[in-house]
């Protein structure tokens, strides 16, 4: 056991120091007794400079390191700057192409809209322009009227009240302006009879009243009346109820269609009377009959 302990002391040498611990059963481990021999071998000196070799070395390393995060960083930040140029550069190519498109959008509504007008234009121009409405044509008052009798009339069976139909004979003018066409409907009323057959004496008288005229389509109201007298029938009337000698000192006097009774007189005998009703004459309009009449107002007709 003895003789081992110094031979592990011969054996450690400042080379094999360290090893020479580990072979003799030392814990320390190899670098620490490494450190340990060179600094025991080492001169103050040496380990100063190599202490800042290294240093020097972990100087170099850092700023290496730093160098590099640097450039790491400056080549994201260009990244991220090549980026948004081109994000930009789209999006201002996007809104070039927008600007483009509208611009040729109004460009085309702007063309459609000029050939739209130029259209319209020669249109209004190849299209005659409408002419105004004629104006309208006064008929004065006292313009006559040739009308056809339509319905036919008798004092003997019609009475007041009664509608008469009829029609233009002729074209209606005034001045070079024609008012109604000939064939325009007629429209009056009877408003008077005086029959022979139902008075004793007088004259038959028919009186009709035409009220409106249909002119080019459109009514108008007209006042145009007309009297139709037959030849008085007293002195026939008064020789059938007295005789034939009495009947000249009565011829012209009006006799009461009551009693036979004489203006100023009296006939003596009332059996005649009876005999003289239904004997008197009549006035007649036939149908087909022209007659002229003369307007009493004026009035205005649309050619």
């Amino acid at each position: 056991m003895r003789h081992a302990s110094l031979r592990c002391i011969v054996l450690a040498t400042p080379a094999l120091f360290a090893f020479a611990l580990t072979g003799c059963g030392q814990s320390q481990s190899p670098s620490a007794a490494a450190n340990d021999a060179v600094a025991q071998t080492t001169p103050t000196g040496d380990v100063a400079a190599a202490q800042a070799t290294a240093d020097a070395k972990a100087a170099e390393l850092a700023a290496q390191e730093k160098d590099l995060a640097e450039r790491e960083a400056a080549l994201k930040q260009q990244e991220i700057e090549t980026e948004l140029a081109r994000r930009d550069a789209e999006t201002a190519a996007a809104q070039a192409a927008s600007a483009k498109q509208a611009a040729a959008s109004q460009q085309a509504a702007a063309k459609k809209a000029s050939a739209s007008k130029a259209a319209t234009a020669s249109t209004a121009a190849t299209t005659p322009k409408a002419a105004p409405p004629p104006t309208p044509i006064l008929v004065p008052a006292g313009t006559q009227l040739a009308i056809e009798v339509i319905t036919p009339l008798s004092t003997k069976t019609n009475v007041v009240g009664d509608s008469v139909d009829a029609r233009l004979a002729s074209d209606l003018m005034v001045g070079d302006r024609r008012a109604a066409k000939a064939g325009a409907s007629v429209h009056g009323t009877v408003t008077q009879v005086v029959s022979g057959s139902h008075k004793i004496g007088g004259v038959p008288t028919l009186g009709v009243t035409f009220d409106s005229l249909v002119a080019n389509g459109e009514s108008v109201s007209i006042n145009a009346p007309f009297t139709k007298a037959a030849k008085s029938d007293t002195g026939k009337d008064t020789a059938k109820i007295v005789g034939g000698a009495a009947a000249g000192a009565v011829i012209g006097h009006q006799v009461s269609d009551k009693n036979g009774a004489v203006v100023g007189g009296l006939l003596g005998g009332g059996a005649g009377t009876a005999a003289a009703y239904g004997t008197g004459g009549e006035a007649k309009l036939a149908a087909g009959k022209v007659i002229t009449v003369a307007t009493q107002s004026s009035f205005e007709a649309r050619p």
